[in-house]
C-alpha cells in the first residue's frame, strides 16, 4: 500500500502535479491533454493504492506512468498529425526516466524559489537570467540605473541561494 491515507496522498498530488504537468505539456504542446493525463495517472495510482509495487521511487513511477500514457494518447490519436505523433513518440522512447524526473522536479523547485523573490528582483533577474538581457539593457527598459540592477541581481541570488540550500 503505498498511501495509507488521503493526506498523503494529496500531498504527494500537491508535490508532484504541477512538474507532471509541465512534462506532459512539453512533449505533447497542448496544457488541456496534459492536465487529463495528469489527473489519469493519479486517478489510477488512489485506485490501484493496494497492489502497485514500486521498483523504484515514487517520482520515477509517476513521471513513467505519465511517459507511458502520453505514448497510449499518442497511438490512440494517431490520425491527428500522424508525423509529429511518431517524432513525439521515438523522443519519448528515448528519454531516461529518472534524468527527466530530476530535471523536472529542478525547475519546479527553481520557479517555487523564484516565488520568494520581490516582484522587482524577480524581474530583473528574469529578464536578464531567462531573456537573455544585460544589465545596460535591463536598466534601459526598467528605466533604472545599472546600479540599481546590480543591487537587484545581488539581491535576488541571496536569496534563491539561501532557499535552495535548503534542499
Amino acid at each position: 500500500m503505498l498511501f495509507r491515507n488521503k493526506r498523503a496522498f494529496k500531498e504527494t498530488f500537491l508535490e508532484y502535479y504541477t512538474p507532471l504537468c509541465n512534462y506532459a505539456a512539453n512533449n505533447l504542446k497542448n496544457t488541456g491533454h496534459a492536465e487529463d493525463i495528469i489527473q489519469e495517472v493519479f486517478l489510477n495510482l488512489w485506485e490501484k493504492n493496494d497492489s502497485i509495487e514500486l521498483t523504484g521511487t515514487l517520482e520515477q513511477y509517476l513521471f513513467k506512468s505519465v511517459k507511458n500514457k502520453i505514448l497510449e494518447f499518442i497511438r490512440k490519436h494517431q490520425n491527428y498529425e500522424r508525423h509529429k505523433a511518431s517524432s513525439i513518440e521515438q523522443l519519448l522512447e528515448t528519454q531516461n526516466i529518472a534524468e527527466v524526473s530530476d530535471t523536472y522536479m529542478k525547475l519546479e523547485l527553481l520557479n517555487n524559489s523564484l516565488r520568494h523573490l520581490p516582484p522587482k528582483c524577480k524581474n530583473v533577474f528574469v529578464l536578464n537570467k531567462f531573456k537573455g538581457l544585460t544589465y545596460a539593457e535591463i536598466a534601459e527598459v526598467q528605466k533604472i540605473s545599472v546600479k540599481t540592477v546590480e543591487n537587484h541581481m545581488l539581491k535576488a541570488l541571496q536569496i534563491l541561494r539561501s532557499h535552495l540550500k535548503q534542499y
